[in-house]
Order: structure tokens, then sequence, then C-alpha cells
């Protein structure tokens, strides 16, 4: 499963930290300073040096123009009256010092000309109550600043919180600044740049071209950047919201000159900045990575709690694990027990990211949660959702119980409190640590539905899909989930449209309409997809017998793209069961993984059930012997068959059985081994499996020692089980297959036709005499059959009245049968191939799609007749049928459709799924061994 990261995302489904706590103290990044003082900084003011721009000679003109007598030398032109007064002391004749006179109120501050020489300082000097002040002067002398000047008001903005809701005033500031940036950017230091891209982020200004001005000039200059503005510089573009690709040539110029300059000359605090700013960035940057997990493996003692934790969470979030030492100094040496909640959220997340599995680790991890206790009443609700993703996805949850149900206790009591976001990591993290708890998903699903729309993002909706999927909890909530999904489904990536087709499909919730819309969406974004995509997608559609061959066809060429050496084997197994179940035939992608596993992987590395699917799927939709791979799996099903299960063992005799061979060494062992079940401990699965292999040793015609054994095991079985608990469907084909065998059976025999005759044949039989059709297609229904079989057909035909009813036994079958069967196998060959040559015109072509939609392939029909009527006499000497589309499409259809429709019943195509079982569906075969 696809798993989320904890930090916020925004309205693009892009991931965006969004912690003030974390973003706004110094440890993460604030202003850059430098070992001087800094007059961008508010706290560490200075005097301007006189003679700046010639702004002394400007304040004389000015003082003279307005017939002051005060000098232009005064202090109080630089400082103001009112700092003047409270920060200088009169020098008295003798060389003493006079304290200033006090005031009895502070006299409001001049924002006229005649101070024009004091807007850097006035710029720094404005204490917090003073924010109408600095705006008015701001907003009225702007164009008067100095470079400095400039950037330290876009500080001043960025610095407190109530200038974010007055934006739309500073626009002037905003041209002004990015005017001079790019007419005259030589008067700009390095700082300056650092703090005013630092402000921009801060505000989530969308200024796209002043971030674009300051960037270019930041990228011409780069050396100049010491390393804590280096680190302001890359965190700003990580936090902003602007992703150009004026971002992305500031953030590789910066990653350069970081890997020139090396670790060493960063400190502490700039490391963890800039290993976070680049995780946030996801520069996935492997020198970047390796100099910052070197330079920091030595130094873990030197970063405090929140650059520990920033530090870790780069790593953690471009997935980079060859840091190992880093993460084992973090494991033993870092205080987890006096870990702030978020800082302890993080660095779990981190090492839970890249599967650092120190026990002893998440033992101090769960101390300090428990520890913690009277905190989760209180503390911000997503350091909760992060550490419960954090236990589940590391597999610790089960060993630290305690920890884990202490934080969904608090889950459960302030759910009301908690985003979308942090609902869907905690009830992922249920259903990742199999926790099946109902009223812990029963208050998820409550508080889910009470959200607006607005409020998800695809990734929400398909997370929590699964969750509730992964542990079959049937909620309303579902239905929510599943409208919000249709709304965005071309917003969601090919991942989560994959995840939320397979929760439905889990849930056996087959509602077509969503299938159907999720199916462009996905091979739009086919690029992106990898193998669990393409895997969790055929999957779900096959089992919600939804048929799409397209879809299949396009999923299959693309993991021929990928490389099949990319998939797992037990993901090549299920796209061929999918295929299969769907019907959907691609001749070169099941042959390409049937190379891959011969030549490639080898048999043996393969688990039962893989082979068991692939084999099952391969006959069932390529209908031809693939020799090599059918005696591979002969070989390797006599030597494995006890690690089969039941359904197992069915799937590969009845994959020979398809394409009319079989292995009498095989068969035999195949059944001993589900003899050997019927009279064990595995009663109850070969309850439910042993008709499959009943039915492909019929098919095969062997009438050996092992099958009467058989034959005797499961009727014991069957009648012990009694009518009812096991089926009809089941009852019929046992029956089928011991027909041959009755005379050994003996009393076995007796009971169980006793058993067909009072619970099948005698209903049927009742229905069909009373003349009412209805009446026959609710008992077939009720019985849930597909048919009665050769041997039984026959007798029940007889005993409806029909007179003349021959049976060929197969080893009498000639004549007219061999004919039948050579007619229909050139007919079927002659569909598949019909469009696979690439000179095929168009509709051999698009019959060949056609057929692969149910497999119509598969259908073939021969007929020999003779009718004499009034009007003459009509025959047919032999002919074969298959499937036309000009037959399917033709205006006679409807006429026509009622006398020739089939009759419909379930069968059973998956272990939790029943579909429609068409029962014209059947073919003769013949039969030879291997």
């Amino acid at each position: 499963m696809q798993s989320f990261y904890p930090p916020r995302r925004d309205g693009r489904g892009q991931e965006k930290r969004e912690d003030k706590e974390l973003q706004e103290t110094e440890d993460v990044a604030g202003p850059a300073r430098s070992s001087k003082t800094s007059v961008a900084d508010p706290e560490m003011p200075s005097l301007p040096r006189r003679g700046h721009s010639g702004l002394v000679s400007q304040a004389a003109a000015a003082a003279a123009a307005s017939g002051s007598t005060t000098s232009y030398c005064s202090p109080a032109l630089w400082l103001g009256s009112d700092r003047l007064s409270q920060s200088s002391a009169q020098i008295s004749r003798t060389g003493k010092l006079i304290p200033a006179p006090k005031r009895s109120q502070r006299p409001k501050k001049l924002v006229g000309d005649t101070l024009e020489v004091t807007y850097q300082e006035r710029l720094t000097g404005f204490g917090p109550d003073q924010m109408h002040e600095l705006v008015e002067l701001i907003e009225s002398k702007h164009t008067q600043f100095s470079a400095l000047s400039l950037c330290t008001a876009l500080h001043r903005l960025a610095s407190n919180p109530a200038c974010t809701l007055q934006l739309e005033r500073f626009s002037g500031l905003v041209s002004t600044l990015e005017a001079e940036l790019r007419t005259r950017p030589d008067r700009f230091r390095a700082q300056s740049i650092a703090n005013s891209c630092w402000a921009v982020a801060k505000l989530y200004w969308k200024k796209s071209g002043l971030l674009e001005a300051l960037l270019e000039t930041a990228v011409s200059r780069i050396e100049e950047f010491k390393g804590q503005e280096l680190s302001l510089l890359l965190w700003s573009m990580a936090t902003g919201s602007s992703k150009t690709s004026h971002v992305e040539d500031a953030a590789n110029a910066s990653v350069c000159e970081f890997l020139r300059r090396g670790s060493s000359a960063f400190d502490a605090q700039s490391t963890a900045t800039v290993a976070y700013a680049a995780g946030a960035l996801v520069l996935s940057h492997e020198p970047l990575w390796e100099v910052l997990g070197t330079g920091s493996a030595t130094r873990v003692s030197e970063f405090s709690d929140r650059q520990l934790a920033n530090l870790l969470w780069g790593f953690a979030t471009v997935s980079y694990t060859d840091c190992e030492v880093v993460f084992q100094r973090v494991a033993s040496d870092a205080p987890i027990a006096t870990l702030a909640p978020i800082d302890l959220s993080l660095v779990a997340w981190s090492l839970a990211k890249v599967s650092h599995k120190d026990k002893h680790f998440y033992d101090q991890v769960a101390d300090a949660i428990v520890a913690k206790q009277a905190e989760w009443r209180h503390s911000d609700t997503r350091n909760i959702a992060t550490l419960l993703y954090s236990l589940a996805l590391s597999e610790q949850a089960i060993s630290h119980d305690s920890a884990f149900r202490e934080l969904a206790t608090a889950v459960c009591s302030r759910a009301s409190e908690f985003s979308v976001q942090g609902l869907t990591n905690a009830v992922w993290a249920y259903a990742t640590a199999c926790y099946t708890e109902e009223l812990w998903f029963r208050i998820v699903a409550k508080e889910v539905s009470l959200r607006k729309k607005d409020e998800f993002e695809p990734l929400d909706v398909a997370n929590t899909l699964w969750a509730f999927a992964a542990v079959l909890h049937h909620d309303n909530v579902i239905s929510f989930l599943t409208s919000l999904g249709k709304g965005m489904i071309w917003q969601m990536s090919g991942q989560n449209v994959a995840i939320a087709v397979w929760s439905l499909a889990s849930l056996e919730l087959r509602g077509e309409s969503f299938f159907h819309q999720a199916a462009d969406p996905f091979v739009q974004r086919l690029s992106e997809c990898k193998a669990q995509e393409l895997n969790n997608m055929l999957w779900a559609y096959a089992t919600a017998c939804v048929r799409l061959p397209w879809l299949f066809l396009k999923s299959a060429n693309h993991a021929l793209t990928l490389g099949l050496t990319e998939f797992k084997t037990h993901e090549l197994s299920i796209m061929l069961w999918a295929h299969g179940t769907a019907g959907v035939c691609n001749h070169t992608f099941f042959n390409e993984v049937v190379d891959e596993i011969l030549g490639g992987r080898g048999i043996e590395s393969c688990a039962p059930r893989e082979i068991a699917n692939a084999a099952w799927a391969y006959s069932t939709i390529i209908g031809r012997c693939h020799l090599p791979w059918m005696t591979a799996v002969a070989a390797y099903s006599q030597n494995h068959i006890r690690e089969f299960d039941m359904q197992g063992i069915g799937n590969v005799l009845w994959s020979f059985a398809n394409v009319a061979i079989h292995s009498e060494r095989l068969l035999r062992v195949a059944c001993e081994e589900t003899s050997r079940r019927c009279a064990s401990g595995h009663r109850d699965e070969a309850a439910h499996n042993a008709a499959q292999v009943l039915s492909a040793v019929q098919a095969t015609g062997v009438t050996g020692l092992a099958e009467i054994e058989l034959c005797k095991a499961a009727i014991d079985l069957f009648l012990e089980k009694g009518f009812g608990n096991v089926g009809a469907r089941e009852f019929l084909i046992l029956g089928n297959a011991a027909l041959s065998f009755a005379d050994q059976l003996e009393a076995g025999w007796k009971n169980l036709t006793s058993v067909l005759e009072r619970h099948v044949f005698d209903p049927l039989a009742e229905a069909i005499l009373h003349g009412d059709w209805s009446s026959v297609e609710t008992c077939i229904s009720q019985l849930d059959i597909d048919h009665l079989g050769a041997g039984f057909t026959a007798d029940f035909l007889r005993r409806i009245g029909i007179s003349s009813v021959q049976v060929y036994p197969r080893h009498e079958a000639g004549g007219w049968v061999e004919e039948a069967v050579h007619a229909c196998a050139l007919e079927r060959e002659r569909a598949i191939q019909a469009g696979i040559e690439e000179d095929a015109p168009v509709e051999q072509q698009k019959l060949v799609r056609q057929l692969d939609k149910v497999n119509k392939r598969e259908i073939v029909a021969w007929v020999r007749f003779q009718v004499s009527s009034s009007v003459g006499e009509h025959k047919e000497l032999g002919r074969a049928f298959g499937w036309r589309l000009e037959a399917e499409i033709s205006k006679l259809s409807p006429m026509i459709i009622n006398l020739l429709r089939p009759m419909v019943t379930k069968s059973r195509i998956a272990p939790n799924m029943i579909g429609e079982h068409d029962r014209s569906g059947h073919a003769e075969r013949s039969e030879s061994a291997i």
C-alpha cells in the first residue's frame, strides 16, 4: 500500500509543511544574520552610517528649506525625538552625564520629509504596537527607500502576522523592490536578498515576478551568500507557493554551492535547514544527500531537538537510506524521552519511513507516548496522527499495543479536531496494523461523513477507502467517499485510482459507473504507474466483473515497457489471473511472462499459488498447449503438491484439462493428496474445493485406483456435510465424476444418487412438467447449477419424456464426433488469428478486439441437421460456427433473442466473487497425455 506523508499538502496535492511552530523557530530558519550587526534584524539595531547615499546633505537641505533651527547633525534626525529622549543622555559642560528628562506621554512619531534620512532605522525601530505607523510609512515613502530599506520593509511586514491581512496595500512596495532588483541588482546584499526571499515565503505571497527577480539575483551572486543565508534561501524556496523554473535553477545553484563548500562550512542549524528544504523540494540529488549524511554522522550531538527532527525529515522525505550511521546515532543517542510531541512524531515518522527497525528505539518512542498521556488531550492532532502512522508503518503497533491504543483513544475523544488528512492517517494506521476495533472505525467514519467536500484531497479519498476495505468494514461512509472520488477522478494520481477501485472490489461493491469513469484517467497516467498499480487495477476490474479489454491490453503493454524484471512473481501471476477471469487475450504478454518464469527466474523460485494462477490463466485464455510450460508445471506440482491449497490443486489440474492433455503422474499425486485432505483435518477446505479437482479428473477420462479412492473419500465427506452445506453444483460434479466407478462405489453411489434425486432431479422435473418456463428458471436459480453433466442429462431427458437419447462413451467416439472436434478446432484457430496479421483488414482487427471482450472465441458450435417440411427439405452436412460481429449487430437479433436466449446462472469466478455463467459456452475436447 502506497503510503502518504504526514506534512500537510497544498491545494495542488503537493505536500507542504504547515506547522508554524516548526517553521517559525530559529532552529528551522529565520532572517539571515551575520557576525556583524545586521540592520535587517529588528532585534539588533544600529545607527545608519553618516554620508550613506548623501542622506546627511539631503537632511541639511531639508532643514534649511523648512526654516528649522535644528542642526542637520542632530541625533534627533537620525533616531527620532522619542528615541533620543529614551536612549540618549545629555552631556553637561562639566562632562557629566545628565539623564534625559522623563516624559509623561510618548510623543507621536513623525513621518515627515525631514525624517527621510532615518528610514532604515525607523523601519527597524517600530514596536509591535506600532504596525499602523509602520504600514503608513511604507505605503507613503517606499519610493524613497534605499535597496536596504526596501528589503527591510518587506521583512518587517512578514514578521508581523497582522500585516498579512493588508497585503494589497503593499503592491507599490513590491513593484518598487522588483524594479530596483532588475535595474540595479548590485545594490542588494546577499543578506538582504535572503531575508526578502524569506519574507515572500513567509507571506505565501503569489508575486512570482518579485520572487523571480530575487532568485535571478541570488543565482548570479550565489558565492556571496554565507552558510546561514544559503540555507535560508533554500528554505524560502521550499516553503513558498511558487514552483517555477527560477526556483529549480536557484535550488540547483544553492545545492552546487553547498557541495562546493562542503558540510563542514555549515553549522548544525544551517545543515538541518538545508536537509529540510531539500526534502520539501524533493531534490533527489544523490551527492547532496551523501554529503549531508557524512557531515551529520559525527555531529548528532550538535543538533537541537528541532534541528534533528528537520534533518531526519529531509532524509526520509526523499527516501534516502544510505546514511544508516546517522539513523543509528539518532536511535541510540537522541533524548527520545524528553522530545516535545512534534519532534517525537517527526523523528519517529522519519525512521519508520526509511524502514529503520531498531526495536530499542521504538521501545523508547512507545514509552514516551505513554509517559505523555496527559499531553495527548491538548497536543496538536497532527502529532497524534503522525505517531499512529509511524507505529503502523514500522510494524511496531502490535508489539507496543498500549502506546498505540493511547493514541487511538485520543483520536476517538478528539476526532472533530483532526483535519481530514489526520483522520486519514489514523484510520490508515488502524488498518495497516490489523486493528479491527469497530468503535475506532465507526468514529472516524462518522466524522469523515460530516466534513465538507472541499476539505478532501484525492489522496485522502483513496487511502480512507483502502483502510475500510482492508478490514472489510462496511459503512455508509463508503458511498460518501465513492461520490467524492467520482468528482475528483481526473485529479487523482494513477496510484490513487488503483487504490480506490481495489477498495471497492474488495468490499464487493460493483458500482460499474465508478469503474468505467476510473479507466480513462488511469490509462492517461499509465506513465507514472508501476507494478503495484497495474496489479491492483487489473485485479479489481476482474474481481468486480467489469470487462474493459482495452484497459487490460494497455496495462499489459505498459508492463512490457517497464520490463517484467520490475515485477514480483506474484504480481505477474495475478495479472495473468485477471486477464483469464476477465476473458482478455494478449498472446504477447502471456508468452513473455511464461518466458520470464522459465528462462529468467526459474520455476522453482515461484510459490505454488503463483504457478496455479499462471497455469490456469494461460490455458483458459490462450487455449493452447505450451509444452515446455506445461511440462515444467507438471514437474513442479508433483514435487510441491502438499504446499498447494485445494483451489491451487484444482487450478493446476484444470489448466491441463483446458488444453486437452494430462500428466498421469500429476493426476495420481493430486488425487492422493485430495483424498488425504478429505479424510483429515482439512475437511472444510476440501468440501469447498474438491469439486474442481473431481471435474478435472473427469475431463481426463482416467479411471485408475487413485481416482476411485478420491471419489469414495469425496462421497463420504459430502454425505457427512449434507446437502445445503455442500451445494447442488458440487454434488452434481461429484456424481458425474463417480459415474464411471458406480459399480466399485456400491453403497456410496446409491446414497449419492438418492441425494441427487431428492434435491435436484425431482424439483427440476416437476418444474419442467409444470409447463411454465419461469418456474424452470426459478428452480435452476435456486439450485445454482450450470448443467447436469452428460450422463445425468441423458437420464433426465428420458425421465421427462424424450424417447431417443444417445450417449457416446469417450473411447467409442468416432464418425461425426471426430469430425465436429476437428472442425471446431479449425474455426477457433481462425477466430484467434483473424486480425493478428499486420495487414489484416480493419474489420478483422475489430473482430479480434470484440472477441476479447468476453472471450467469445472460446464458443464454437458444430451443426449437422436434416429437416423435412411442407416447403421442402433443408439440411446441413456439417459446419462449425464461431462468433461473428455482423451476427451480433444484425437487426434480426432482437427478433430471435428470446428463442435463442441461453439460461444464465451463477458461477464462482474468484474466491470471494460470484458472477454470471452462460451455459451455452461449453465445448467438446479430446484428450492426450504428457
